[in-house]
């Protein structure tokens, strides 16, 4: 089974020593962790939103919250609980929290998978992190929009991979505390602009925010455009 953990701040954090590199090793070596990046400051954030012919483009995140996203890493783990296990014994539980999310891929067609990432070095420049908005007018996208969407991408070299999340429902918070760990239901940050996908996307600024505002998600949500933490000099 797939599990996205989102690496996240949280200002109740308590200090720690422990070496991220080493838990990377760890999980790399049995076989569990895919891969993983972090994500520059949320305050370089660029959030699309598309409502009506209008596309909206505003810096920063959806909103201004104590806790944000600072890195991702994909696991494949047995089962739920080594899921647990991985993400409990990540120095951010400790420093900050951890979001579990299971995977729930969908069929978009014949050759619409991922293109391969090089672990530590994804191929893309951007995460695009799609978030629920209840404020926005409905308007479901439908899976053959998505899959052209997603083909134009691939043609363009825009698209290079993506993860469908299951409910925001099903995620599960972990934190360790005082040598505690501390298992609880919902999502990093308590918003009902839950995140439901995330999108790696290649291109300069502007090319990533074209494209990510064709997304069919974009009419309904919100999509945050997220630099990956690396040298493109």
């Amino acid at each position: 089974m797939k599990y996205v953990l989102f690496v996240a701040t949280d200002p109740a954090g308590e200090p720690t020593d422990e070496n991220p590199q080493a838990w990377v090793e760890r999980w790399n070596d049995r076989g569990v962790r895919v891969e993983g990046m972090p994500l520059k400051p949320a305050a370089e954030t660029k959030t699309v939103r598309v409502r009506g012919d209008q596309v909206l483009v505003t810096d920063g995140p959806f909103a201004e919250t104590t806790e944000w996203i600072a890195g991702y890493d994909l696991i494949e783990a047995a089962d739920f609980d080594e899921a647990v296990e991985a993400a409990a014994s990540h120095p951010m539980a400790t420093g900050g929290r951890i979001e579990i999310r299971p995977v729930e891929p969908l069929d978009l067609g014949p050759d619409m998978g991922n293109a391969p990432h090089e672990g530590d070095a994804p191929a893309s420049r951007f995460l695009g992190i799609i978030r629920a908005d209840p404020s926005a007018p409905p308007c479901p996208p439908e899976s053959a929009a998505v899959a052209e969407w997603v083909r134009d991408g691939l043609a363009s070299g825009r698209y290079l991979g993506g993860e469908h999340l299951r409910p925001v429902e099903d995620a599960t918070l972990v934190r360790r505390r005082g040598g505690e760990l501390l298992l609880t239901g919902g999502a990093y940050t308590d918003v009902p602009e839950g995140v439901s996908g995330i999108v790696f996307i290649d291109g300069d600024w502007q090319q990533a925010i074209n494209y990510l505002s064709r997304c069919p998600m974009a009419r309904s949500g919100i999509a945050e455009l997220r630099e990956f933490w690396r040298d493109f000099s």
